[in-house]
């Protein structure tokens, strides 16, 4: 509590009400104001200037250099991903969506080139993503189901399904650089409408992606498989690896969208975070 002034009776040597400072019960926590209230008017000046100066927060850059190393990875995946998506969409005719693969080996030269960059600089920059153990993991499968294609010309549509899902990594990657603010400040914030859209486009091509048609390829092959082992009595092909491998793709799916939607579902119940929170890395 600051002090308090009251007028004191005059005495013989005084003429007029002199004033004296009160001392209050409890300390004061702000000396500087009782010195001021006896300083002359240009000290008191000097006074609140040097207070005001001393109260201003520094100036801090809150970007890390993990934030420098996610988003230089990001904006390569934004441009590589780009390419491999476009080589994707060269093979399917539109608007039937009619595979035709007339440029299977410009898809799958842009994807393996992609893998391989991007799978040494997670090897090389760990710090650029949240789990670099499990991205390389999932690309050197990737690269091995990609070796069925060359080999397997009849099932070369599958590399065209699978691939369909890096579209939807391309949004997951915009999508964090359009959140870039909610977890460092000294990003500029995205309008509105830009994280709406990138959002919606990004939750619906992870459902229809990764927790449908990827399923459905799986029981796709499958049933392939069944119709091999009626038309030929065999029960084991050389392309049975890639059953295992797309299987192992699906857990990582599931892994993946538990992640996703467990803090969402959370908010929902009044159990988890009160507002959404988007992951600075996979």
């Amino acid at each position: 509590m600051a002090p308090r002034q009251r007028n004191m009776p005059s005495s013989a040597s005084t003429k007029g009400p002199s004033f004296v400072v009160e001392e209050s019960s409890s300390t004061s926590s702000d000396d500087t104001s009782t010195t001021s209230a006896l300083l002359p008017s240009e000290e008191k000046k000097f006074l609140a200037t040097q207070k005001t100066t001393k109260s201003k927060p520094p100036l801090t850059l809150n970007i890390t250099e993990s934030d420098i190393a996610r988003d230089n990875h990001d904006w390569f995946n934004v441009v590589g991903l780009f390419f491999v998506v476009g080589a994707c969409a060269m093979n399917y005719e539109f608007p039937s969506g009619h595979y035709t693969g007339d440029y299977f080996w410009v898809m799958w030269t842009t994807t393996l080139i992609y893998f391989i960059i991007d799978l040494t600089w997670v090897a090389l920059i760990p710090i650029c993503v949240k789990s670099p153990g499990v991205i390389i993991k999932h690309h050197i499968v990737a690269m091995l189901y990609m070796t069925g294609g060359p080999f397997y010309p009849q099932y070369r549509w599958v590399m065209g399904a699978t691939l369909s899902v890096e579209l939807n990594t391309w949004l997951l990657i915009v999508r964090r650089l359009v959140y870039r603010s909610c977890y460092c400040s000294s990003y500029r914030t995205a309008p509105p409408v830009i994280t709406a859209t990138v959002s919606t486009l990004f939750y619906t091509t992870w459902i229809v992606i990764r927790c449908y048609l990827y399923p459905k390829l799986l029981f796709i092959f499958f049933d392939m498989w069944m119709i091999q082992i009626e038309s030929t009595g065999q029960y084991i092909f050389s392309e049975l690896m890639f059953i295992p491998v797309h299987a192992a793709l699906c857990v990582l799916n599931f892994k993946w969208t538990y992640d996703l939607f467990k803090p969402i579902i959370e908010r929902w119940m009044g159990t988890g975070p009160k507002s959404m929170v988007v992951q600075d890395g996979l």
